[in-house]
C-alpha cells in the first residue's frame, strides 16, 4: 500500500512539473529577440470591419541561439472580434504558418490573458545578428468601433470612436513603435492620447521610443464622422436543398440584423421629409441589397409576421447576377433588430457535376448583404459593393438527396463541418446534411466557393419512388380491405328488411 502511494505521489509531481513547464513555455518567451521597429496601421475605411497591419522588424540579439518561432499575443477583448489573421515575410511576401495555442487548464490563471499565436519562421530560423521583416495582417469584425455619442438625432452626423492600447502587446522588447489610424473621411472630431498628429483623415500616434509597460496600459483613440450605414448580422443561416428529381437547387437565407449606428432620440416624420431635401439622407436603414444569380426564380421575402411584398429585382445584371432589393416593414434606427428569411430556386445542373456515381456540388459559402440608408431606396450596384454588414455568427446547411453517401467537404480555407441527418415527408432513411459554422466571418470569405462531394448511385435514385409506391400500395390495400368489411348495423338492417 505504501509503495502504491509512493508511486502515485511521484507520478503526480512529474505530471505537475510537466504541466508547469508547458505553461511556462507559453507564458515565458525565450530572451534574445527584439522588435527594433513596429508600425501599426489601423484602416477604418471599410467599416464595420477594421483592418490592422503590424509591420515589425525583428532582430536576434542572442549571441549563439537561432530562433525558429515568433510569438504574437492578442488581448481577449480584441480576439473576441478577430475574423482573420495572416503573417507574411515583408521582403519576399511568402506566407508563414501560424499556430494558435489553446491555453492549458493548469495555465489558465486569468480569463483575461491574451491569446497566443506562434509564427513558424522559414528554414533554419533567425540566426544571431540577423533581422527579419514581418507583416501581420488582422481583420476585426463588428464592435471594433462604437457610436459616440450612443444616442443621436435623426439627421445628425454619425460620430464613431476607435480606441486601443497605446502600445502593441508583445513578448519582446520594442525599441520604437507608432500607430497610424486612417479614416475614409477627412473630418476627425477628437483625438485622445499623447504624441498625436492629425492630418486630414489620418492620425499618427508616436513614435514611442523604449516605452515601458506602464505606457502600454494607456489608451489612444480617434473620434471621426462617418455617415455611411453600418449593420451587424447577429446571426445568418444559409440553407441549400438539393433535389435530383426536380433538377432544382433551392436557396434560403435566414437573417437577424441590427443597425450598428447610434440610437435615435426620437422619430419625426416631418423632419424625415425635410432631411430628404436638405441632407439627402438620415440615420435609418431603408433597404437591404442582396446579389442573386441571374437565373434565380420563385423568389420570396418573409418575416415573422408573414409575406413582405416590398421587394424588387434589378433588371440590370451585375457580373452575371441580379440585385434583389428587400425593404423591411419599417425603417431601422440605430440599435433596432429585424429578422426575416428570403429564398429562391436555381437550376441544379449549373452547380452540380457528375462523375459516374460521384457528384460534386459547388456553391458559395456565404453571400454579402448591404444596408442602405438612402431616403429613396433605389437599386444600386455601387451600394451593393459597399458590403457594410459584418456577420458575427454564421451557419451553412447543405441538405443532400436521400440515399447520398460518402459525403466530403472541400474548401480553400479551413472549415470544420458536421454531418447530421434529417427527415422530410415520405423519407425512409433520412437525408444527410452538411453543417458548417463560423464565428466572425472575414470579408475574404464572401463569395468563397465550397464543394460538397457525395455518392449517389442508380439504386439510391429509386429510394424515394419506391417509398412513395409502397405507401400508395399500403393505402390502397387498407382501403380495399375496409371496403369489404360489412358493418354490424348495416348487416342487421339488411336482415330485418328481408
Amino acid at each position: 500500500m505504501r509503495v502504491a502511494v509512493f508511486f502515485y505521489c511521484a507520478a503526480s509531481l512529474l505530471l505537475g512539473h510537466h504541466a508547469t513547464a508547458m505553461a511556462a513555455a507559453l507564458s515565458d518567451p525565450p530572451t534574445g529577440l527584439v522588435n527594433t521597429n513596429l508600425i501599426r496601421t489601423v484602416d477604418l475605411q471599410a467599416l464595420p470591419y477594421v483592418h490592422e497591419q503590424l509591420g515589425v522588424i525583428v532582430q536576434n540579439d542572442h549571441p549563439t541561439l537561432a530562433f525558429t518561432r515568433y510569438k504574437l499575443r492578442i488581448p481577449q477583448a480584441k480576439h473576441a472580434r478577430l475574423a482573420q489573421i495572416h503573417v507574411h515575410e515583408r521582403k519576399s511576401g511568402a506566407p508563414l504558418p501560424l499556430v494558435h495555442h489553446q491555453p492549458l487548464a493548469e495555465a489558465a490563471a486569468d480569463a483575461d490573458d491574451p491569446e497566443v499565436y506562434e509564427v513558424r519562421l522559414r528554414g533554419a530560423g533567425l540566426m544571431p545578428g540577423e533581422k527579419l521583416g514581418l507583416n501581420i495582417d488582422l481583420v476585426f469584425g463588428a464592435g471594433s468601433v462604437r457610436p459616440s455619442p450612443a444616442v443621436a438625432g435623426q439627421a445628425a452626423d454619425q460620430v464613431w470612436a476607435w480606441a486601443d492600447a497605446a502600445l502593441v502587446t508583445s513578448d519582446y522588447a520594442t525599441r520604437k513603435q507608432k500607430t497610424v489610424v486612417k479614416t475614409r473621411v477627412a473630418r476627425v472630431e477628437r483625438v485622445d492620447g499623447a504624441l498625436a498628429l492629425a492630418k486630414g483623415g489620418t492620425v499618427t500616434f508616436g513614435p514611442y521610443t523604449n516605452a515601458t509597460a506602464a505606457d502600454g496600459k494607456r489608451e489612444i483613440g480617434v473620434h471621426f464622422v462617418d455617415n455611411g450605414a453600418q449593420m451587424e448580422a447577429v446571426t445568418q443561416r444559409r440553407e441549400y436543398f438539393v433535389s435530383q428529381w426536380a433538377d432544382d437547387l433551392h436557396v434560403r437565407d435566414y437573417y437577424t440584423v441590427r443597425n450598428a449606428g447610434p440610437q435615435l432620440d426620437r422619430f419625426d416624420k416631418v423632419r424625415q421629409v425635410m432631411t430628404k431635401h436638405m441632407h439627402g439622407r438620415d440615420n435609418l436603414i431603408k433597404a437591404l441589397l442582396v446579389s442573386v444569380p441571374a437565373d434565380a426564380r420563385e423568389m420570396y421575402f418573409v418575416d415573422q409576421i408573414g409575406n413582405v411584398s416590398t421587394s424588387a429585382v434589378a433588371q440590370a445584371k451585375l457580373g452575371g447576377r441580379k440585385v434583389l432589393q428587400l425593404q423591411p416593414r419599417y425603417p431601422l434606427p440605430g440599435g433596432w433588430v429585424y429578422a426575416w428569411w428570403h429564398g429562391y430556386s436555381v437550376p441544379l445542373a449549373q452547380y452540380l457535376r457528375r462523375q459516374g456515381s460521384r457528384h460534386h456540388l459547388r456553391v458559395p459559402l456565404i453571400e454579402p448583404i448591404t444596408a442602405t440608408a438612402s431616403l429613396e431606396a433605389r437599386l444600386s450596384t455601387k451600394e451593393l459593393a459597399a458590403r457594410n454588414t459584418a456577420v458575427t455568427e454564421y451557419e451553412m446547411r447543405v441538405t443532400l438527396p436521400e440515399g447520398a453517401s460518402a459525403v466530403r467537404l472541400a474548401a480553400s480555407v479551413g472549415l470544420s463541418a458536421e454531418l447530421v441527418r434529417t427527415k422530410y415527408y415520405l423519407d425512409s432513411v433520412g437525408r444527410p446534411v452538411v453543417v458548417v459554422r463560423c464565428h466572425n466571418m472575414a470579408p475574404d470569405m464572401f463569395g468563397l466557393a465550397v464543394v460538397v462531394s457525395y455518392d449517389y448511385g442508380r439504386l439510391a435514385v429509386w429510394i424515394k419512388p419506391a417509398v412513395v409506391a409502397a405507401w400508395l400500395l399500403i393505402a390502397f390495400g387498407l382501403a380495399s380491405a375496409l371496403s369489404r368489411v360489412e358493418r354490424g348495423l348495416a348487416k342487421k338492417n339488411k336482415a330485418k328488411t328481408e
